[in-house]
């Protein structure tokens, strides 16, 4: 490869141009030409991939957030289902239900009957709280996962939503999450909500794992929104 730039015409007449010391200067401030070139159009590149990443980034994170599959599981049991646009479908305990945003509806053939004492409290904890959550927090390595030392006071305050309640014994407790991500982004969160248990005076239901598949979901709340419409 350098033989043919060196048997170029161009090359030659450039050599002899630079040999000339009238000439040289010439040479000089093509080089430098040729140099600056070469510096702008490598920024150019950084710059649209950096841009591309973050759109890259940003386009992932708006849909993995408001767009996925899920499971739920615990010592009282396995939830999975999907969400789409705040909206839930999933399976509970061998039966289907469909979330619409207000109320929880027990969807059995084709007839969908509201549950107005269904437990979602579990539900409420989904990828959109606990970014709310950790957004703020440094986190520790614990294996492969990042951990969060999370006050259990800010999480009361997203999981009950009780704004009048006072909260300052709560403030020396923590909960524990754990982020487990990979390249596709994040697929597994793990909480310890042991302290929220004891504070409250509930059972312990063990590590509550959720599990995010970032897989693309088709729009099945049209259908859903229509069978519940009658329904009082």
């Amino acid at each position: 490869m350098f033989k043919k730039i060196k048997e170029n015409p161009y090359y030659q007449k450039f050599k002899e141009m630079r040999a000339d010391p009238k000439q040289r200067s010439i040479t000089s401030l093509i080089l430098w030409f040729i140099f600056f070139v070469i510096i702008i159009l490598f920024a150019r590149g950084l710059t649209n991939t950096h841009a591309n990443l973050e759109n890259t980034e940003r386009q992932k994170t708006t849909l993995s957030d408001s767009n996925y599959e899920f499971t739920y599981s615990n010592n009282s049991g396995v939830i999975f289902g999907q969400v789409y646009d705040d909206k839930l479908e999933f399976m509970y305990g061998g039966n289907r239900y469909y979330y619409n945003g207000g109320s929880v509806y027990l969807i059995k053939n084709q007839r969908a009957t509201i549950m107005p004492n269904f437990d979602l409290n579990v539900l409420k904890i989904n990828k959109k709280m606990i970014n709310n959550l950790i957004g703020n927090l440094n986190y520790n390595m614990d294996g492969e996962a990042e951990q969060y030392l999370v006050p259990l006071s800010n999480f009361l305050n997203l999981y009950e939503v009780d704004v009048e309640a006072d909260l300052s014994l709560a403030n020396q407790y923590n909960i524990v999450i754990n982020v487990y991500e990979n390249d596709d982004g994040i697929y597994m969160y793990k909480l310890d909500l042991t302290n929220y248990y004891n504070y409250r005076g509930l059972n312990n239901d063990g590590i509550l794992t959720i599990d995010i598949y970032n897989s693309e979901i088709n729009d099945f709340t049209k259908y859903y929104d229509e069978l519940v419409g009658g329904v009082k």
